[in-house]
C-alpha cells in the first residue's frame, strides 16, 4: 500500500480533511487496506466491535435481522464513507451486519485508535457529532413515511431518501449508483415488490427517473423535494 496515496485517500474523507500533514503521517501508520468480493461480509451482527471503515470504492449493506428473519434494520454506505458510527464510545460488539453489495475497497482503522483520536481532537469529535444528527434525521424521516398508509406513497418516499443519502449530483440529474433491486426497496418502504415495480414504470413513464442497469437516474430531483415529508 503506497504511504502517500493513503494520505492523500484520507483527505477525502471530510473528517480528515482539514488535517495537518503531520496528523495525517501519525494516522496512516495505524490504516489498513482491504478488498472485498460482492457477497463478503466486512464484519457479523454481534462481531466484536474491532474496526471502523473508511469506503474507498464501492456499496456495502448494514442489516439487522431477527432469530425469524424478518428485517430490523438496513441501511447502505456508499463512498468516501465513515462506518459504522452506531455503537461509537459504548458497545463492544457490532449492532449488525456488513455485507458487500458490489466489490469493495476500504480502510479501517482499530476502534480503539479511532476513538482516541476523536478524543484529543474536539473540531472531529464535533464532526462526527455533526453526522450523527444528520443519520438521525434521515431515519426520523424513514420512520414518519413508513407510517404513511397509501402503499405506493411509501415507495415514493424511499426513493425519496434514497437520493437524500445515496445520489450524487450529475449536472441537473441525481444519480444513484448502489445496485439496488426491487426487493431491497420493498423491505425500506413496508410494500411488495409488485408495489415498488409499479411505481417505477409510472415514474419512468412520466419521465421523472431512468432505470439505467443497476442506476437510477432522477431527471427531475424537484418532484421528490415537493413531496418530501
Amino acid at each position: 500500500m503506497n504511504r502517500r496515496n493513503v494520505m492523500e485517500n484520507l483527505k477525502q474523507f471530510n473528517l480528515f480533511a482539514d488535517l495537518s500533514e503531520k496528523k495525517l503521517k501519525t494516522l496512516r501508520e495505524f490504516v489498513y487496506w482491504r478488498t472485498y468480493k460482492k457477497g463478503q461480509f466486512l464484519f457479523l451482527e454481534g462481531d466484536l466491535r474491532e474496526r471502523i471503515y473508511l469506503m474507498l470504492d464501492g456499496f456495502v449493506k448494514l442489516e439487522r435481522v431477527n432469530q425469524s428473519g424478518n428485517l430490523l434494520y438496513e441501511d447502505y454506505v456508499k463512498q468516501y464513507s465513515i462506518f459504522p458510527y452506531g455503537g461509537m464510545f459504548t458497545d463492544q460488539r457490532y449492532n449488525y451486519s456488513a455485507e458487500a453489495l458490489t466489490d469493495v475497497d476500504v480502510y479501517y482503522i482499530p476502534t480503539a485508535i479511532f476513538e482516541d483520536m476523536l478524543k484529543a481532537n474536539p473540531k472531529q469529535l464535533l464532526s462526527v457529532v455533526q453526522q450523527f444528527s444528520l443519520i438521525l434525521k434521515l431515519h426520523e424521516h424513514r420512520i414518519q413515511y413508513i407510517t404513511i398508509p397509501n402503499a405506493q406513497d411509501r415507495v415514493i418516499q424511499s426513493l425519496n431518501y434514497l437520493r437524500q443519502d445515496l445520489g450524487e449530483q450529475n449536472g441537473e440529474e441525481i444519480v444513484i449508483s448502489c445496485p439496488l433491486t426491487t426487493i431491497g426497496i420493498s423491505k425500506i418502504s413496508g410494500t411488495s415488490r409488485e408495489t415498488v415495480s409499479g411505481v417505477l414504470n409510472q415514474l419512468k413513464k412520466d419521465h421523472i427517473i431512468t432505470v439505467s442497469g443497476k442506476k437510477i437516474i432522477i431527471h427531475d430531483p424537484t418532484y421528490f423535494e415537493e413531496i418530501s415529508i
